[in-house]
C-alpha cells in the first residue's frame, strides 16, 4: 500500500470513528439526560443518595473483573481465539467470585452506612457487574477491530431500554428500586449487544496461558481502572457516614451530568486516539500534527460546553427538574469546571497509553486518587460545597501533570499547551461571562436561559473567528465535505 493510500485509510478510519463516536455520544447523552429528567421529577434526593452509597462497590468489582483486558487485547500485536477465550473465562470467574463475596458482605456495608435497606439493595445492584463480566471479551473484540458502529448501536439500545424500564418503575412508585433496576438492566442489555455483534464465541477449552502474555500490561490498567472508578465515585463512599443520604443525593446528578457533557467529547476522541496514534507511531512529525488537532478539537468544544453549563446551571436545574433540586445547582457549576479540564487531560492520557506507558498512566491516576481521598477524609467537616470545589480544582491543575508526563514521548511544548488548550479556556470563559451579564436583567426564566446560551455561542464563534480562526474554518470545511458526500 502506498503512502497516499495509507493516509487516506487513516483519514477514513479517523473520520468514521469521530463521526460515529460523535453522533453516538451526542445522542446517548441527550437520551440519558432526557430519561434522567423524568427520573429526577419522580425520585427524591434520598433515593439517589442510597444507590450512590453502594455504587463504588459495583464499579470497583467491574474494574477487577475487566482487569484491563480490553486495552491488553488492543495493544497485543496478534490476537487469536484462545486469547479472547482466556479473557472470557477469567472475567467470568473473577466476576462470579466478587459477586459472592459482596453478597455475603452486604450486611457489613449496610452497617457501615447505618442504612439497613442497603442489604437487599446492594445484593441486587451488584448483579450489574456480574452480568457485565460475560461481555468483556466480546467488547474487546469489537474495540480492537474498530467496530465503532456496532458498539454505538449496543450502547444506545442498552441506554434506551434500561432507562425506559427505570422510568416506568419510578412512576409505579418503586422509588430507589427503579434506579437500581435501571443500572442492572443496562449492564445486561450491553452484554447481549456485545454478544450479538461480536464474531467471538467462547468454548470450554480452558487455556489460561494467553492471560500471562497480556498480564504485564493489563495489571497496570487494572490498578488504574480501580482508581479511576474511585475518583468518580468517592464522594458518597467516603462521606456517606458524615452526611445524610439526602445531602449526598444533591451531588449525584450534578456529578453525573457534568460527566455526561464531558463524555460527548471523550467518547468520540477515545474511539480513535489510541488506534490512530499507534498507527503513525514511527512518523513523529505527523504524530504531533494529529495530536495537536485532537487536543485543539477537544478544548475548542469542551470549554464552551462545560463553562456554558456552569453559566446557566441555576436556570437549567429549575427548568429541567424543578425547584426541589435547586440545591444541586452549585454542585453542577463546580463539577463542570473540573470536567472541562479533565476532558483535555484525557487526550494526554490516551497518548501515554498509545506509547505503551501504562505504568506512567497508572501512577498519575493513583496519585490523583490518593490526593482526592485525602481532601475528602481530612476536610470532611468543611462542607460538601468546599470539598467538591477542592477536588474539582485538583482536577483542573492535574492537566499540568499529564502534560509533563506526555512531554518526553512527543515534542509538545508549553507554548503548544497554551495555544491548544488554555487559549480556548480563556475565550470560552470570556464568552460565558459576557453572555451572563448581558442577559442577567431578563426576568423570564425560559427567555433568560435560551438567550444566555444563544448569546454565549455566537460570542464564542465571533471571538474565535477573530483570534483563532484556523480550527473553526477547518471544522466548517470538514462538515461541508461530509454533507456534500452524502
Amino acid at each position: 500500500m502506498s503512502s497516499h493510500q495509507e493516509n487516506d485509510s487513516l483519514k477514513s478510519k479517523t473520520t468514521k470513528g469521530l463521526l460515529w463516536g460523535g453522533m453516538a455520544s451526542i445522542v446517548q447523552q441527550f437520551l440519558s439526560f432526557g430519561f434522567g429528567i423524568l427520573l429526577n421529577r419522580k425520585l427524591t434526593a434520598e433515593d439517589y443518595g442510597l444507590v450512590a452509597m453502594i455504587t463504588i462497590f459495583s464499579v470497583l468489582a467491574s474494574a477487577f473483573q475487566e482487569s484491563g483486558f480490553v486495552y491488553g487485547i488492543v495493544n497485543k500485536k496478534e490476537v487469536q481465539h484462545k486469547d479472547y477465550n482466556a479473557v472470557f473465562w477469567t472475567s467470568v470467574g473473577i466476576g462470579t467470585f466478587l459477586y459472592i463475596a459482596l453478597f455475603l458482605a452486604a450486611p457489613l456495608i449496610a452497617l457501615y452506612y447505618n442504612q439497613p435497606v442497603l442489604i437487599d439493595l446492594s445484593r441486587f445492584t451488584f448483579l450489574s457487574f456480574w452480568l457485565g463480566s460475560f461481555g468483556i471479551a466480546h467488547n474487546a473484540y469489537l474495540f480492537r477491530n474498530l467496530k465503532i458502529r456496532e458498539r454505538v448501536i449496543t450502547g444506545t439500545f442498552a441506554l434506551v431500554a434500561s432507562n425506559a424500564l427505570g422510568v416506568y418503575l419510578a412512576y409505579k412508585d418503586f422509588s430507589y428500586w427503579a434506579y437500581a433496576i435501571q443500572i442492572v438492566s443496562y449492564s445486561g442489555f450491553n452484554m447481549l449487544g456485545f454478544w450479538y455483534f461480536s464474531k467471538f464465541r467462547p468454548n470450554f477449552a480452558f487455556d489460561f496461558k494467553p492471560i500471562r502474555d497480556i498480564l504485564g500490561f493489563s495489571s497496570k490498567i487494572l490498578v488504574t481502572n480501580i482508581f479511576i472508578n474511585i475518583n468518580k465515585n468517592i464522594y458518597a463512599a467516603v462521606l456517606g457516614r458524615h452526611y445524610s443520604a439526602e445531602e449526598l443525593g444533591y451531588t449525584v446528578n450534578p456529578n453525573r451530568w457534568s460527566i455526561m457533557a464531558q463524555n460527548v467529547l471523550t467518547n468520540m476522541v477515545n474511539n480513535v486516539t489510541q488506534p490512530i496514534l499507534r498507527e503513525i507511531e514511527d512518523d513523529r512529525d505527523r504524530q504531533i500534527r494529529v495530536f495537536r488537532k485532537l487536543i485543539s478539537f477537544t478544548a475548542f468544544l469542551a470549554f464552551p460546553m462545560l463553562f456554558g453549563l456552569t453559566t446557566v446551571a441555576q436556570d437549567f436545574i429549575t427548568i429541567a427538574i424543578t425547584e426541589k433540586w435547586a440545591q444541586s445547582a452549585i454542585f453542577l457549576q463546580i463539577f463542570c469546571i473540573g470536567a472541562a479540564f479533565d476532558s483535555v487531560s484525557n487526550v494526554f492520557s490516551n497518548l501515554i497509553i498509545s506509547k505503551g506507558k501504562s505504568q506512567i498512566y497508572m501512577r498519575n491516576i493513583i496519585v490523583f486518587g490518593l490526593l482526592q481521598i485525602a481532601i475528602l477524609v481530612f476536610g470532611k467537616s468543611l462542607g460538601l460545597e468546599i470539598l467538591i470545589a477542592l477536588t474539582s480544582g485538583l482536577n483542573a491543575l492535574w492537566i499540568f501533570i499529564w502534560y509533563r508526563s506526555a512531554k518526553p514521548y512527543m515534542n509538545y511544548s508549553f507554548r503548544y499547551l497554551f495555544e491548544d488548550v488554555f487559549s480556548y479556556a480563556l475565550l470560552a470563559g470570556a464568552s460565558c461571562l459576557v453572555a451572563h451579564y448581558t442577559t442577567l436583567s431578563i426576568s423570564n426564566l425560559y427567555l433568560r436561559f435560551g438567550s444566555t446560551i444563544i448569546f454565549a455561542v455566537f460570542t464564542y464563534i465571533i471571538i474565535n473567528r477573530i483570534f483563532k480562526p484556523s480550527i473553526l474554518l477547518e471544522l466548517i470545511n470538514y462538515f461541508i465535505k461530509v454533507i456534500r458526500k452524502k
